[in-house]
């Protein structure tokens, strides 16, 4: 093995390094959006260990780029072909832990033979999404057998570990909530119109997201009175339900100029019907924008303000927002709470924490 650990390790509570770094190979199927940024946080912010990278590439959906030098394996087509490859490489590579990312490279965990230490990462359990009831009882009993062998939980949010600790009570777990990486301010972003609020929302335009809720927002509140802004581009009926609720949509930018439309919005309202733990209202909170969240366990866990469950309510909320002193205060306060929890270093401390339980599996 390639490693040595102090004694503390018998316990869980860390690696406490003092020889040569633990070898990490990190897998997924879905190398795109926030698990592309989640994962290369990893690699960037816990350079304690060796990371090394197996991955299908998700075409459109890039964030960062890696690091130089991290050892990458890219694989194309299907995932039978990405299962095959995936499972040689872990057996080629002697590696002391492989950390598993998403739901679909999850089901490795019935392919990896005893003795492999493993690490998941949902990332939003798939069972979480808009799916009939006959689907969600098929993925929650698929998620329920993988986790049954020896494994380490890393979840994004509190409410993320809970799911996986009513799939397995005794599952060891660790939380290691997302963080963003500081933007520095280039450029201008688009210039207020007519002293109107700025009401802004990022992400995909997709069922997750809930656009058509974030649309109904919108319509309840008025252009008249606020101006509307989504970051982001994706499904074209569904972003024109969008503009046709005076939203202006801008499609993808890149970081510097996404970071410049949130240091000029009055505040975030993040209408997603599901999520993990989401790297937008990070990016939010960052910039200095104040964040409500459509009330829904995982914003709640993880201490955002919450705005309600309908669009009626979360449209009141944005009202009182503007209107009432105290309450954009607590909002501002519960806010900027998140984006002082949210460290490279407690980042990195927890999933040193995480690793350490892997290296005690047996």
């Amino acid at each position: 093995m390639s490693w040595i650990i102090s004694s503390h390790v018998a316990n869980a509570k860390g690696l406490g390094m003092i020889g040569n770094k633990l070898r990490v190979l990190h897998v997924t199927e879905a190398f795109g959006g926030g698990v592309r940024s989640a994962i290369i946080h990893y690699i960037t912010g816990a350079d304690q260990f060796e990371h090394s990278l197996f991955a299908r590439v998700r075409v459109g959906h890039e964030t960062l780029d890696l690091p130089a030098g991290i050892d990458v394996h890219r694989v194309d087509g299907g995932l039978r072909g990405f299962f095959l490859e995936a499972r040689r490489a872990v057996l080629d590579g002697n590696y002391d832990i492989v950390h598993l990312h998403s739901s679909y490279a999850g089901a490795l965990r019935a392919m990896l033979p005893r003795g492999t230490r493993v690490v998941y990462s949902p990332h939003c359990y798939v069972m979480e999404a808009g799916h009939g009831a006959v689907k969600k009882h098929v993925y929650r009993t698929v998620e329920k057998t993988l986790a049954q062998r020896a494994q380490v939980l890393v979840a994004v949010s509190p409410h993320e570990e809970s799911i996986g600790l009513g799939l397995r009570s005794d599952m060891p777990s660790e939380v290691v909530e997302n963080i963003v990486m500081p933007v520095p301010a280039v450029g201008s972003a688009a210039p207020r119109v007519e002293g109107k609020p700025v009401i802004s929302m990022i992400g995909r335009i997709m069922a997750q997201k809930d656009p058509g809720f974030y649309a109904r927002v919108c319509s309840e509140l008025g252009s008249s009175r606020y101006r509307f802004v989504w970051i982001g581009d994706g499904e074209a009926h569904s972003r024109a339900v969008l503009e046709s609720a005076g939203v202006e949509v801008t499609g993808w930018l890149p970081p510097t100029e996404v970071r410049e439309l949130l240091r000029i919005s009055d505040l975030y309202v993040h209408t997603a019907a599901w999520e993990g733990g989401p790297l937008a209202t990070l990016e939010a909170a960052d910039a200095g924008c104040a964040v409500l969240a459509r009330s829904i366990p995982s914003m709640e866990s993880l201490g955002y303000a919450l705005a309600g469950s309908r669009p009626l309510d979360v449209a009141q909320a944005v009202d009182l927002f503007f209107s009432d002193t105290r309450y954009q205060e607590s909002v501002r306060l519960a806010t900027k709470a998140i984006a002082q929890a949210s460290t490279i270093e407690r980042m990195s401390r927890s999933l040193d924490a995480a690793y350490g339980q892997a290296m005690s599996l047996r």
